[in-house]
């Protein structure tokens, strides 16, 4: 029996050995899932999709830049297109008003009225 025991306590300072690296693996997992935490953050979401519009909205004024300056003539139309678009319904009330202001009335034709009799008062 003292032999087995031997050969079991043996290999301790494997076991410290395997406790090291086991505490060393729990060290770098705590790590790792501190970091994906913080990545997953609703305030570090937030910052990355404020940092990707601004981004991209200052690429798409570039962009808009650029088109202005190789083609005005052809942006100036289309946003004269645009604005009598969304001037429509108020310059098409504004020209119907002048229409009927210019036409002259046509005389109309009276009817005889006849008078209905008035109720009795209760």
């Amino acid at each position: 029996m003292t032999s087995v025991l031997k050969r079991l306590f043996s290999d301790i300072s494997d076991v410290d050995v395997a406790q090291s690296q086991v505490d060393a693996a729990r060290g770098r997992l705590m790590a790792t899932i501190g970091q994906i935490q913080q990545s997953i953050a609703p305030s570090t979401l937030m910052d990355e999709a404020l940092e990707q519009v601004k981004t991209r909205s200052a690429d798409l004024a570039r962009s808009a830049g650029e088109v202005v300056r190789e083609r005005p003539a052809t942006v100036a139309a289309t946003a004269a297109g645009i604005g009598l678009l969304l001037a429509a319904k108020p310059l098409s009330k504004l020209f119907a008003g002048r229409k009927k202001a210019e036409e002259p009335s046509a005389p109309k034709s009276r009817s005889p009225r006849t008078r209905k009799p008035r109720k009795p008062a209760s």
